[in-house]
């Protein structure tokens, strides 16, 4: 009766699982069409290059009319003058088709004026006078606006100058475009907005904004979905896989019944394993799932850590580079169905080991950093023992350490892009600040700070991620050991002057050193503020140091006090964290239209690494004072 008993539960229980499997997983019908999709695609493609473009020429245009003597004069003067300038063609203005130039001048505590339009009769920009780039819509267009601030050539204690290149493009095409499609919605800037067909009230709406200009919303409607989970064919499928599972476990009780009675006095076979190289996943680890590294494995050492060597469940592809407190090794799991990750594995020195101290400070980092989940910290995977030596299995970055770059570019009298740098310093604050807002698993603050921020523990990718590395040294207020009182731990010349001195350091001790980070990379000139600076300057003028825009003119005049009040001796005086930091870096890149991505730093970091001599090391998971 055992077989027929099977045989009709399996077909049962398959028949039902699969009738189940289909009811479950159908998906409603409806939603947006695949040629409504790629027809927003394109349009947002189109006109988001269509953007930058326009930005880019009405960007070049002020700035090279704001260096002309000619404009500098007639800003200078009075709207009279200005016009017979033109007339007699000292003023010498061919705008370009639809573009709008316009010069005028601000009083001092005045209201600005404008002097001269180009074309004669266009309409004015709505700016007054307010530098930055700016972006409006009217009616079908986009008008794309760019003033600069012009040095009057006379009486520049008394008014100042600008002058304003906008340039409109037309939202028409895409429109059309999207109509075409099928596609119903808005396309919406501030508070304009121009619909696209005829989209009903209080719809879902899919929303997409252009990367270089987020502030431009193309939301399309989605259709209603119809249809959904077929509730007979549900019920009928569960009813037949639950009998067909109660006809198994009946026919598996007779089948075990009359297995027992067959084997009754045979003598059990014991079953052992060969050696193995790691151990496999274990109960209640999924397949292809790495494992916590083997704690009963050999001791390893990098004498026996070529490629190819295992540690725990991680095989090694080659040795990355070694420090102080470890060596770091680039490794890759492999798992079934052709699993396979790749991550940095960072293995104690031996001789460490015997150090508690030592270990702590190991274990502290690993603990810390697995506390903090966010996109600008490296992600800590795994942590455990082999054997008497340490491991911590961490996210591989594939870039290269900040620090190498600006070493790299100051060698070759480079500097990095204004907007670039910005980008980078903000995803660094947004990654300190979530280590400074880590919670322990009780949901009490752990109070981390870092300690260590430096060029050299920020990690830039190829795919233009920015992650905060090492906290090897981050004080918090859990943890293993403790810094003894009067004891300095990190980077001299970049410390916060309470650290180095060995007094108690908070959140704001970062945003000192993100400064000093900051400061590095806008101006291309190093930070040096160690104790005997300190103790050769003084406090009074602290950090002694130029003005940002003394040593680079293109830098927004606003950086200055920004960076310097950053580093201020008095911590008070300081941004209260980095979020603060974050906030005004962030204003100052609004205020000045600079729109970044991780593909446009993605970029400047594959220039700079086809640029930078390639050798051992070159690829970066963990920077070399991390290690």
């Amino acid at each position: 009766m055992k077989g027929p008993l099977l045989a009709l539960g399996a077909l049962l229980l398959v028949g039902g699982g699969a009738a189940l499997g289909y009811g479950v997983t159908r998906k409603p019908a409806g939603g947006m069409s695949a040629q409504a999709s790629a027809a927003m695609a394109s349009a947002v493609s189109q006109l988001d290059g269509d953007v930058k473009a326009a930005r880019a020429t009405v960007k070049e245009r002020a700035s090279t009319f704001a260096e002309l003597q000619q404009v500098q004069a007639a800003v200078a003067a009075d709207e009279n003058t200005a016009k017979d300038m033109l007339e007699k063609g000292e003023l010498k203005f061919t705008p370009q088709p639809g573009e709008v130039i316009e010069l005028g001048q601000i009083p001092t505590g005045g209201t600005p004026q404008v002097l001269l339009v180009q074309p004669t009769g266009a309409m004015h920009s709505p700016h007054d006078g307010q530098s930055g780039s700016f972006a409006d819509m009217m009616g079908d267009q986009v008008v794309i606006t760019e003033v600069v601030s012009v040095k009057p050539l006379a009486n520049a204690d008394k008014l100042s100058g600008f002058v304003t290149v906008n340039r409109p493009l037309d939202l028409k095409p895409s429109i059309d475009k999207l109509a075409a499609a099928g596609v119903n919605g808005t396309i919406e800037l501030g508070h304009e907005k121009r619909n696209i067909g005829s989209p009903p009230a209080g719809a879902e709406t899919q929303t997409m904004t252009l990367p270089s200009l987020p502030d431009i919303k193309l939301s399309a409607v989605v259709p209603a979905k119809t249809g959904g989970m077929p509730m007979p064919i549900v019920a009928g499928g569960g009813v037949a896989a639950g009998l067909g599972l109660l006809l198994l476990v009946l026919g598996m009780m007779a089948k075990s019944r009359g297995a027992g009675a067959t084997q009754v006095g045979m003598p059990q076979q014991s079953m052992g394993f060969g050696t193995a190289q790691t151990q496999l996943s274990g109960p209640g680890v999924a397949s292809g799932t790495p494992s916590p590294v083997d704690a009963g494995s050999s001791m390893i050492s990098p004498t026996n850590l070529g490629p190819g060597a295992m540690v725990g469940r991680w095989e090694i592809i080659k040795r990355l580079g070694s420090g102080g407190m470890a060596d770091v090794y680039l490794a890759r799991a492999r798992g079934d169905a052709g699993f396979e990750k790749t991550v940095a594995v960072k293995v104690m020195h031996p001789h460490l080991a015997r150090n508690q101290r030592a270990v702590d400070h190991f274990l502290d980092e690993a603990r810390l950093a697995a506390r903090i989940t966010h996109p600008n910290v490296v992600a800590i995977q795994d942590l455990g023992k082999i054997g008497g030596d340490y491991v911590i299995v961490m996210e591989y970055v594939d870039g290269i350490d900040l620090e190498r770059l600006l070493q790299s570019a100051r060698a070759a009298q480079r500097t990095v892009p204004i907007d670039v740098g910005l980008a980078i310093l903000c995803r660094i604050c947004d990654g300190l600040n979530a280590a400074h807002k880590a919670l322990a698993p009780d949901g009490t603050p752990l109070s981390i700070v870092h300690r260590d921020v430096k060029s050299a523990n920020v990690l830039v990718s190829r795919q233009g991620g920015v992650k905060v590395v090492d906290f090897g040294i981050a004080k918090a207020a859990q943890q293993s050991h403790n810094t003894v009182a009067g004891e300095t731990k990190g980077t001299p010349s970049m410390m916060a002057p309470e650290q180095r001195v060995g007094e108690q350091v908070d959140v704001r001790a970062d945003v000192y050193s993100t400064a000093a980070v900051a400061f590095e990379v806008l101006t291309g000139h190093g930070v040096n503020l160690d104790l005997a600076a300190l103790a050769h300057l003084g406090i009074e003028g602290w950090p002694h140091l130029p003005l940002p825009s003394s040593l680079r003119p293109q830098l927004p005049a606003e950086l200055d006090g920004l960076l310097l009040g950053a580093m201020s001796y008095d911590r008070n005086k300081r941004p209260a964290d980095c979020a603060a930091l974050e906030t005004s870096l962030e204003a100052i890149m609004k205020k000045y239209g600079m729109v970044v991505s991780d593909k446009d730093i993605g970029r400047w970091v594959d220039s700079e690494l086809a640029l930078l001599v390639t050798g051992p090391g070159t690829e970066a998971t963990v920077a070399p004072s991390s290690v």
